[in-house]
């Protein structure tokens, strides 16, 4: 329990969240992907990590909705 309030799992899952939408992204380049998923790592603001996910979500379904070839 006590991993809970620490906030742990949470971390874990915002940064698995944020690395399954980075990784393999045609909007970013490998070296791009690197250094964003080493920043998602890094973080201990669970706060932060949501932001970021909720941003990237939102950055990658515009993009899709404008550009549906990234889709392909």
């Amino acid at each position: 329990m006590k991993t809970h309030v620490t906030g742990q799992p949470v971390l874990g899952q915002f940064r698995h969240a944020l690395s399954a939408v980075i990784i393999g992204n045609p909007l970013f380049s490998p070296e791009e992907q690197l250094l964003a998923n080493h920043h998602v790592h890094e973080c201990e603001d669970a706060g932060q990590l949501a932001l970021w996910l909720a941003n990237m979500l939102s950055a990658s379904g515009k993009c899709q909705r404008t550009n549906p070839s990234l889709t392909d």
